[in-house]
Order: structure tokens, then sequence, then C-alpha cells
């Protein structure tokens, strides 16, 4: 515990030397960077919901919805179908 997670990927401290300046604008371009990536999490994610709902309905609509049995309907039953002790 207590160890850095960078060092942990990459087996060494980080060194940083950035001035005042530079974090300035090292933070402005963060800043930028995350945005991009929320927005793209978000494009991402609606795409995954519509392809979501496209699977959903065509499986749906393939998929059987059997037979309209009621009580005492007479039936056929295939004796491949049934397994004997």
């Amino acid at each position: 515990m207590g160890t850095l997670l960078f060092k942990t990927n990459y087996g060494y401290k980080p060194i940083i030397l950035l001035t005042p300046w530079q974090v300035i604008k090292t933070s402005e371009i963060a800043k930028e960077r995350v945005e991009t990536f929320i927005n793209l999490y978000k494009n991402l994610y609606k795409t995954a919901k519509l392809v979501q709902e496209r699977i959903r309905k065509y499986y749906n609509l393939k998929k059987s919805k059997g037979l309209d049995l009621k009580e005492r309907d007479k039936v056929w039953l295939l004796y491949k179908n049934f397994k004997l002790r």
C-alpha cells in the first residue's frame, strides 16, 4: 500500500520538472482532453444503446412465440424427445 500507480505500472517514480507556466498550459490541455473523452464516452454510450435496441428488436422478430396451447388440447409427441431410465 502507498505505492504510486505509475511506479507499479512502470517500475520507477515519474520525474516532473515543470515551470508554473507549463503547469497552467498543461492543465488547460488536460481539461480539453478530458472534455473530449467525456464527449467520446457519451457518443459511444448512445451508440451502444442504439445497437442494443436494434439487436433486441430483430432478435424478438426471429424468436418464435410458440404454440398457443390450452389445457386439454391434443398434441403429437415424438419418441426421440423422451429419455428412458
